[in-house]
């Protein structure tokens, strides 16, 4: 009598490998999804700090000295110099802004002042009210997350929050 497999047996090893494969494989583009979408975040987060810490360490963006630097959220993120034009920022152009709340009240659009040297900023709406806190959540497209910031106005500093 030989000894081997039989064909059924073969089969029954091909379709296990399969589901096995199949199943790995879905997980690893469900990573490579969240990873691009984690990455995203650091860059808007990374964005604002650099902004962030250049107006608490110089007077001058992209080579123009500034009295205020004006940074605006509404369905991407923009910053101008003085009363200059907006600057759009391409890398940051995918990012939606969500639930963009002031002490719980819903807005569509926030700007924050800097001055140059100075801790903290001004935060404001389209009316030109000024508000304590700012708080809001980034929708990411590309596997659907959202991560919420909020920041206050005595510090200016971008804080990450959980998602309620």
């Amino acid at each position: 009598m030989k000894k081997g497999f039989t064909l059924i047996e073969m089969m029954i090893v091909l379709v296990i490998i399969g589901v096995l494969m199949a199943a790995t494989m879905r997980f690893g583009s469900n990573r490579i999804t969240d990873l691009k979408a984690q990455s995203l975040k650091e860059q808007f987060v990374g964005y604002y700090n650099e902004i962030y810490g250049q107006n608490m360490t110089s007077s001058f963006r992209d080579g123009k000295k500034y009295q205020t630097l004006v940074v605006s959220f509404e369905s991407g993120m923009w910053y101008k110099i003085d009363q200059g034009p907006f600057v759009v920022e391409p890398k940051l152009s995918a990012l939606t802004f969500h639930e963009l709340l002031l002490d719980d009240q819903t807005t569509d659009h926030i700007n924050l002042t800097f001055v140059p040297y100075r801790l903290g900023c001004f935060i404001t709406s389209s009316q030109w009210t000024t508000w304590d806190l700012f708080s809001f959540q980034v929708y990411m497209p590309e596997n659907g997350k959202q991560y919420c910031f909020e920041i206050k106005s005595e510090t200016c500093k971008l804080i990450e929050q959980r998602c309620k």
